[in-house]
């Protein structure tokens, strides 16, 4: 009974952070598809509003369009939709991957300055493994 308590507490958590980082990731998604090349349609009549909110939310879904697909990203925060064509959607993925890459070599980064300097504490130093609690 115990554990199943705690498992469903975790993944309650787990349910949580994750709405918590697709919130924060929203400024960037929409900086990105801006800088892709996609257009911001506000929505200003009742009915535009309507449709605008009957959308996913923060996703972006394919419609097809006249001349080919349509991407479109509903923004209900800012009463607006992000549209963009082929050519937009693969320079936002471009933009995605290189800004995912910068991210890994940024964390390699601050991993390898973490890292660099426990010369002081001489080569035995073992931080957190093996480390035996204070006798004192």
């Amino acid at each position: 009974m115990m554990r199943t308590q705690k498992i469903g507490t975790l993944l309650g958590l787990l349910i949580m952070l994750n709405a918590l980082a697709s919130c924060s990731n929203l400024p960037e998604k929409r900086n990105l598809l801006a800088a892709a090349g996609f257009k911001t349609l506000p929505a200003t009549t009742p009915t535009q509003l309507a449709a605008l909110h009957a959308m996913k939310a923060g996703k972006i879904t394919i419609h097809s369009g006249e001349n080919g697909p349509v991407y479109v990203f509903a923004d209900p925060a800012k009463n607006s939709l992000m549209v963009g064509g082929s050519l937009q959607f693969k320079k936002y993925k471009t933009l995605k991957f290189q800004e995912q890459q910068a991210d890994e070599k940024l964390l390699d980064a601050q991993v390898n300055m973490d890292n660099a300097d426990y010369s002081a504490w001489g080569p035995d130093a073992n931080f957190g493994y093996g480390v035996a609690s204070d006798p004192l």
